[in-house]
């Protein structure tokens, strides 16, 4: 089936179907290439270039935007454990649990800056983010009780069992 394309509409048009009026910019394409363009991967997107169909893949998404929409995430769950631990804190300051209280205060603190640390900030990928976010986590919930733990575990952080001597 005889068609042309027009790159200034983005439309085929079949030689058989009359038009009231046509593009300038009409160029002809054949069946192997309509074909070719019509079952392109998903986000990709086609071109002729000098005459030849040229299909290309979908840009990246930049790492920064990735980056930034994982942190908010993180932020989202950070608060929820915040919120968990400050009521620990407040009931261990109300049983004269000094321990607790001090161990609470700096896991509280760490929390706060998980999303500037030195490992999340030197993240390449999105792969290292979650790593180090994760390894974040697991490192500042080890320095916490048991009842502290599960404000990381209620917030869905999976944490390694605490190892007792």
């Amino acid at each position: 089936m005889p068609l042309h394309y027009s790159p200034s509409t983005g439309n085929f048009y079949p030689d058989e179907i009359s038009y009231a009026n046509l593009p300038n910019d009409l160029i002809e394409v054949d069946d192997k290439d309509f074909t070719a363009a019509m079952s392109r991967p998903r986000g990709h997107t086609f071109a002729f270039k000098k005459g030849k169909l040229v299909i290309s893949a979908p840009v990246p998404e930049l790492f920064a935007t990735q980056f930034n929409a994982y942190l908010v995430g993180v932020r989202k769950t950070r608060d929820g454990i915040l919120n968990r631990l400050a009521g620990i804190g407040f009931a261990a300051m109300a049983d004269g649990d000094a321990d607790t209280v001090q161990a609470i205060a700096a896991a509280r603190a760490w929390l706060l800056d998980i999303t500037i640390c030195p490992t999340v900030a030197a993240a390449q990928d999105i792969e290292a983010l979650q790593a180090a976010v994760n390894a974040e986590y697991v490192r500042i919930a080890a320095t916490l009780s048991d009842e502290g733990r599960r404000a990381f575990a209620d917030a869905g952080i999976t944490l390694a069992a605490p190892v007792t001597p």
